[in-house]
């Protein structure tokens, strides 16, 4: 899979760019807030309908009424263009020239992995980031997760208005009997059920690869253990014995919307005694090991994104890293000085300058 174009039409800083991209490796270079890393926000939101950390509203460009994005991909020799159109009103997406009604039929037509400083972010800010990276990889992997997904968040909504109704009408000292509650709860069962064993299935292949990749990038040897801990059991006898508290709070307090991952280096926690260059060192393994499973899984290669990755690394840690990637992903680079990326990947380069949402093609060696 590869980006062979990519179009930006009132997009953050871009009022109109057009940029051909190589097959192999591209390198965009610029200073601070000059648009670098919208570059990448853009081919991630086309790929997942959706950004890492904003709103489509906040994409659009001040002034504007809507952005678009469009590439042209190609994918199994096979090129295919891909449109996304976000305004106020919602969100248009198009492949092969026709509009995609359903989102999910859309994603998956690029498949991207976003190595970003922020990562970090996924061991440091608590579950929920870590519930968005299974979620944003699934999402990529499996249509069906999709189509589960959407089905586990519409049976969680229900039952959340459901229980703010009854919170009126319990009685505190009486044992909740509600047959709709049991009936949603039922429900809700069945979706979480299905997320919780992708979820499973997913940690166990992804904790495996990251180990392997962890040994290479640090030149370690370690043990490295993901524990997926969840708080429900998925059976009605174990939701009914959490009705009152459930009702009082006026919301689901048990299932995957909860769940969580725990990062373990030769049994300790990587959250609290590992140092800040070993959460780096295992938040680039998951990467890698993501970029494996998703070749794996599509059976073709996703194409990587490195936001400002270089700079937090020391070369002998870069030179790991650039021998780690795998060549027949195409790999789009960005970073404030070209010296902070090791030769290695320079090799073959296409290297682009940004200024002010201006993107110029110049040498590799220059």
């Amino acid at each position: 899979m590869r980006l062979v174009n990519l179009s930006l039409t009132n997009f953050r800083n871009y009022k109109k760019e057009s940029i051909n991209l190589s097959p192999s490796t591209n390198i965009f270079i610029g200073n601070n807030a000059q648009g670098k890393t919208n570059i990448l926000e853009a081919i991630y939101t086309l790929a997942l309908a959706r950004s890492y950390k904003a709103k489509d509203k906040d994409m659009i460009m001040n002034g504007a009424e809507f952005y678009k994005i469009s590439a042209l991909i190609d994918f199994f020799n096979r090129d295919e263009e891909l449109i996304m159109i976000g305004a106020n009103e919602g969100k248009k997406v198009f492949a092969g020239g026709r509009e995609i009604k359903k989102i999910s039929d859309f994603i998956g037509k690029l498949n991207v992995v976003l190595f970003s400083p922020d990562d970090l972010l996924m061991l440091k800010n608590g579950p929920q980031e870590k519930r968005k990276l299974m979620d944003m990889s699934l999402l990529q992997i499996s249509k069906q997760y999709i189509d589960d997904y959407t089905a586990f968040k519409k049976q969680l909504k229900l039952r959340n208005d459901y229980l703010k109704y009854l919170l009126p009408k319990i009685n505190e000292e009486e044992t909740v009997s509600d047959d709709m509650l049991d009936v949603l709860t039922s429900n809700f069962i069945s979706t979480n059920t299905k997320i919780y064993e992708f979820r499973k299935n997913f940690i166990d292949n992804l904790a495996k690869l990251t180990t392997q990749k962890y040994a290479l990038l640090s030149g370690e040897k370690t043990t490295i253990r993901f524990e997926y801990q969840i708080n429900f059991k998925n059976n009605l006898d174990f939701y009914k014995e959490k009705y009152k508290s459930d009702i009082t709070a006026g919301s689901t307090q048990f299932g995957c919307h909860r769940d969580d991952i725990k990062f373990y280096k030769d049994d300790q926690d990587f959250e609290t005694a590992c140092s800040q260059g070993e959460m780096r060192m295992l938040s680039l393994s998951i990467k890698l090991a993501l970029a494996d499973m998703l070749k794996t899984m599509k059976n073709e290669a996703p194409v990587l994104l490195l936001d400002d990755v270089f700079s937090e690394l020391d070369k002998n840690h870069q030179n790991r890293l650039l021998t780690m990637l795998d060549k027949s992903m195409q790999i789009i680079i960005t970073t404030t000085d070209i010296y902070k990326i090791g030769k290695l990947a320079l090799d073959n380069a296409k290297v682009f300058m940004i200024n002010h949402g201006a993107v110029k093609e110049a040498q590799a060696n220059g």
